[in-house]
């Protein structure tokens, strides 16, 4: 049992770092794009990755799922040679359709993405990515299945590499604007698969069962909703302020929005550690009390990211990366809705928090009616929060979608498998971040650096004063600021 455990905690370890290096993409290009780019034009990229995204559901269509199950659960290896095949071919005859598609009608899906049909070539660099990554998807996949988790983070490391260096060459140097943006990943996704040929052709028959095919999409063809709904709240806004103010405010919008992702990368790498440590502790016997802890000790870990992005956002927009400035001058009113979108990704890790009972009791059949409500949200709060406060109510119904969420999931999770969480000491946690967050945010916003860092600073002292802390927790805070004070060096008299 405990070697098992080693196995997942290890593996899912190294899948985490191969996801947080993909979520990554967005935060590194941002200097590249945002001080090449126009806030129209980035506005156009944005609406392209955003389309991109909900298009990759339905050229997925669950499969991810489906093969993952039926492939580990495969009884010998001609079956597992079978099932990938079936399944290769599947994804080649559906991606080859629908890219053809957009091709095909370039000019209406333009104009149904742009409001213009005059970017019939970005539609069809899209149904080039869209093709070489739905091929490369059961690889990948099978590359997991296999438990072959370095590979997978060097390969997704090497797109991500690729990626770079054609931006920094198309888009920072040969100034090829947004259509440089779209070679560039088209390019990357391509030597991707080409990198995986090795595995397709170890793998792949000229084989296609008919009845693996319809295990398949029964199993994968439902998970289509509840994808759908994840892939609305995270892209919607971008059309609605595209419709409601414009393309350059959706260019501003991303930008900003992109910046605010850090605390996405901080909840990933949490999830990933979250999942293999609750299953494998569900079964000691204060398993709820350490559950009700670990929430605090999120809160109180994301809280202060919270307040070190927002207090000195302008100075990391400021920063230099690949000779360029982290975030383009001409973008800066994005910066505001920074804090939002970080606590956005709070509720998200939330929402993480409260899917236990959902997983040990079995229970997966709640999560589209939850990811639904938090897409009925997300579109409610974009069409009434937009017209009235412009992008800030954009970033406001993403955080309240993610909250619906969230909240949702914590009913569900009481009625299954409740935990006791500290609902005092959250309160308490709550109260004394927004008291820093107003005074640093709103008062002393343009106070010297050392007044910002000192009231981060602040928030232990303000714990302590409401008592947030248990006994045990003020004597292991007395004994490190014991330590660090016995470390300072004492001046020779």
């Amino acid at each position: 049992m405990r070697e098992s455990l080693k196995r997942l905690t290890k593996h899912s370890a190294v899948y985490g770092i191969g996801h947080i290096v993909s979520r990554s993409m967005g935060f590194l290009l941002l200097p590249i794009h945002t001080n090449t780019l126009s806030p129209d034009l980035y506005g156009i990229a944005s609406l392209l990755f955003s389309a991109l995204a909900i298009l990759n559901v339905f050229f997925s269509y669950g499969l991810d799922s489906a093969f993952l199950r039926f492939f580990v659960l495969a009884g010998s290896e001609s079956e597992k040679r079978r099932l990938f095949s079936t399944g290769w071919w599947t994804i080649f005859s559906t991606s080859l359709l629908f890219s053809s598609l957009l091709v095909f009608f370039s000019a209406p899906f333009s104009a149904l993405i742009f409001r213009s049909p005059d970017y019939t070539l970005l539609i069809r660099l899209a149904a080039g990515i869209l093709i070489a990554d739905g091929l490369a998807l059961l690889p990948f996949l099978l590359l997991r299945a296999e438990e072959k988790s370095r590979l997978f983070v060097v390969l997704k490391t090497l797109n991500l590499a690729v990626t770079l260096g054609l931006n920094i060459l198309f888009v920072g140097v040969l100034r090829l604007g947004v259509p440089g943006i779209f070679q560039a990943n088209l390019i990357a996704s391509a030597f991707t698969l080409l990198t995986l040929i090795p595995i397709q052709i170890q793998w792949l028959r000229p084989v296609f069962h008919r009845i693996d095919f319809a295990e398949l999409m029964k199993f994968g063809l439902p998970y289509i909703p509840s994808y759908l709904s994840v892939v609305v709240m995270d892209q919607v806004s971008r059309f609605f302020i595209d419709r409601m103010i414009g393309t350059e405010a959706t260019g501003l919008f991303s930008a900003g929005y992109k910046l605010g992702m850090f605390m996405a990368l901080v909840v990933a790498a949490f999830r990933f550690a979250w999942h293999p440590f609750f299953l494998s502790t569900s079964r000691q016997p204060d398993a709820k009390r350490i559950f009700a802890r670990i929430l605090t000790y999120f809160l109180l870990v994301l809280g202060l990211f919270f307040l070190l992005v927002s207090f000195f956002v302008r100075e990391i927009a400021g920063l230099r990366l690949f000779g360029f400035r982290l975030f383009g001058e001409g973008f800066d009113a994005g910066l505001s809705i920074v804090p939002i979108v970080m606590l956005a990704y709070i509720l998200y890790g939330v929402y993480a928090n409260f899917v236990i009972g959902v997983y040990l009791e079995k229970k997966s059949v709640y999560m589209p009616l939850i990811t639904g409500l938090g897409a009925a949200a997300a579109l409610l709060g974009n069409y009434f929060l937009i017209p009235r406060i412009g992008l800030t109510g954009a970033a406001w119904a993403t955080a309240i979608s993610y909250g619906v969420m969230a909240l949702s999931l914590y009913l569900v999770n009481q009625r299954l498998y409740p935990i006791p969480y500290e609902g005092r000491r959250i309160l308490k946690l709550l109260f004394v971040y927004a008291g820093i967050f107003f005074i640093g945010y709103g008062v002393l916003r343009d106070a010297a650096f050392w007044i910002r860092g000192v009231l981060i600073l602040s928030v232990f002292p303000g714990l302590w004063i409401v008592r947030f802390f248990y006994a045990e927790e003020r004597a292991a805070l007395l004994r490190v600021f014991s330590r660090i004070g016995r470390s300072r060096p004492r001046k020779s008299l």
